[in-house]
């Protein structure tokens, strides 16, 4: 129970943070690598034991997504590669229990997820028009045979922030994230896309709790959450969106 005599929130695994990381890239195609659960499958054994230890699990995180403060309330969940794809870094509101295994630490409201992956055909592009409101989602079949799925509500808003001289393509949406039975209830998930002058692709999700969900869209008033731009622009400008995983 909490301190107050709610029911205590049940935590979210981390393995939700690869597959929400990794089922999202499908559902919007980007990824196209037939071997890719089997390579997910060779990096199992490695991330835990980055994830058990503090220090490689901060550098680990921090080299994927580099950082000179987290923001208030989020602590590294650690990172992973997948070879001849990407890099991935994974942020929780939960802070880590030093030695226990990935799937007995979680997070409970918040989490971030980055991805920096290598270019793959025309995946940026796709990606670009999709949070630009040019081209819906294209619907993978290999989404829908996830275990891990975002079930999407309804569009809050989309536009684009500044951070510095790097322009970040964002669209935040209400809805679910769900995972062998477990839910997160009424989410906001903003994906951003920074635009960086190199060939990767870097993507992030950030998920936060929809405190307006009992309200129409419409009618709710998102200031300071993660569908608001300034609260995206704060949230994100404490990363170098543009550095690291080269």
């Amino acid at each position: 129970m909490e301190a107050d005599g709610r029911p205590q929130k049940k935590s979210s695994s981390p393995w939700l943070y690869v597959g929400l990381g990794c089922g999202a890239v499908v559902l919007l195609g980007l990824l196209g690598i037939s071997g890719f659960t089997y390579l997910m499958y060779r990096q199992g054994k490695d991330f835990a034991q980055g994830f058990k230890d503090p220090k490689v699990r901060e550098q680990r995180t921090r080299a994927i997504l580099p950082y000179k403060e987290l923001p208030s309330g989020y602590y590294p969940m650690g990172a992973f590669s997948v070879p001849f794809l990407g890099d991935f870094a994974l942020l929780s509101d939960r802070p880590p229990t030093d030695g226990k295994a990935p799937d007995q630490q979680g997070f409970d409201q918040r989490s971030f997820i980055f991805m920096n992956m290598r270019h793959l055909r025309s995946n940026r592009e796709q990606m670009e028009r999709y949070l630009r409101g040019e081209a819906p989602a294209p619907k993978d079949s290999a989404w829908k045979q996830s275990t891990v799925n975002f079930h999407q509500k309804e569009l809050i808003g989309r536009g684009v922030i500044k951070l510095g001289d790097t322009a970040v393509l964002y669209a935040a949406n209400r809805g679910e994230v769900t995972h062998k039975g477990e839910q997160t209830g009424d989410s906001i998930v903003t994906m951003v896309l920074p635009q960086c002058p190199d060939d990767r692709l870097r993507f992030g999700t950030w998920i936060s709790p929809d405190p307006q969900a009992a309200k129409p869209v419409a009618q709710a008033d998102y200031a300071g959450t993660a569908a608001d731009p300034q609260a995206i622009h704060d949230f994100l400008d404490h990363f170098q969106l543009c550095g690291g995983g080269k």
